[in-house]
């Protein structure tokens, strides 16, 4: 018997992605999709890739008893619609509404009160590189941020070698990471020919970042994070500078991250630059590795709409049900 599954916000870029993803997934049936702005509409209508499915949009409120719930709304949206889906029902929520565990900190980086902090606690964050035996034991899971798998999976087997002094992290990501309704800065007259800086030292996944590695590896970390916005649609690129608080050769490092990551089938370690084109449209995370032995440069690139975003989502249902890490999942980037 198939799982049942509906998707809360179907209608954005997380959203859609989740929804294309469970419909090809073997063990999966998709139940609902819900846009309150599309509600009525058949999803093609937003989706036009997703045509001939049946689906159509309904209002949240008629999400319906499935059995797993992927939000995929703004944040703020999951907080206020919690207490009202079916308490039988597992969620796996892509927004940052119940990833960070200091309620003074998601207030301080979202500037918003949170309307349902207690339900937090219920809530185990979803990276399944860290925390793989956790998420098969959750019945509820905050999928991590896209900037934030990106440094996380750039920097953990440092961090948990602690080898790390002092970190910087410079990241830029496509235009897809600012949501499908358009802005002054990400419409495509101003994006396409334009790379700039943005919320330095403010951005939101910095106190995500630091408590998942802390969290997982018991070893305190600061960094100074600046992202970058860039003129393409999907992607991250992460390039982080570590002082090591040690000599450690560039083969020793390639081997600390082989180890690390030995059983985690997303993440490939790459000899030359990762490249965000040969990740686009996967699940994959590709890292590089160098050091001069006093000073680490690792480079990470991932799709920020899937491997920072609906396929990680999925990596967590799957682990969640004992299925395959990889079933729904298992699709390369096309080239050219």
């Amino acid at each position: 018997m198939k799982i049942r599954t509906a998707v809360a916000g179907a209608s954005g870029y997380i959203g859609g992605e989740i929804t294309r993803l469970l419909l090809l997934h073997p063990n999966v049936e998709v139940t609902a999709v819900t846009g309150n702005e599309a509600a009525g509409k058949p999803l093609e209508t937003v989706h036009p890739n997703l045509t001939g499915t049946g689906l159509v949009f309904q209002k949240l409120e008629d999400i319906g008893d499935a059995d797993v719930l992927f939000l995929a709304l703004p944040n703020g949206e999951a907080m206020k619609a919690i207490g009202k889906f079916p308490e039988t029902a597992r969620i796996i929520d892509a927004s940052a509404d119940f990833r960070l565990k200091d309620r003074a900190e998601y207030e301080t980086f979202y500037k918003a009160e949170h309307g349902a902090f207690e339900r937090t606690s219920e809530f185990t964050y979803g990276s399944p590189e860290l925390f793989p035996e956790d998420i098969v034991k959750a019945r509820h899971v905050a999928a991590p941020g896209c900037f934030a798998t990106a440094t996380i999976l750039a920097l953990y087997p440092l961090v948990a070698a602690n080898l790390h002094r002092h970190i910087a992290v410079s990241a830029v990501t496509g235009s897809s990471g600012a949501g499908v309704k358009p802005k002054v800065t990400t419409h495509h007259p101003f994006r396409a020919d334009s790379y700039f800086s943005y919320e330095t030292f403010t951005h939101r996944h910095i106190p995500e970042i630091r408590q998942a590695l802390e969290t997982r590896t018991g070893n305190p970390v600061e960094f100074v994070f600046q992202p970058h916005s860039g003129p393409f649609v999907r992607g991250i690129f992460v390039t982080a500078f570590i002082g090591l608080s040690e000599e450690v050769s560039g083969e020793r490092l390639h081997e600390i991250y082989a180890e690390r990551y030995a059983g985690s089938p997303f993440v490939r370690l790459q000899k030359d630059s990762p490249n965000i084109k040969w990740v686009r449209g996967t699940n994959f995370c590709d890292i590089s590795v160098r050091s001069d032995r006093r000073t680490a440069i690792v480079h990470s690139a991932i799709d920020n709409v899937l491997k920072g975003g609906a396929s990680q989502a999925v990596e967590c249902f799957n682990l969640m049900y004992g299925l395959p890490r990889d079933a729904g999942l298992r699709f390369f980037a096309t080239n050219p």
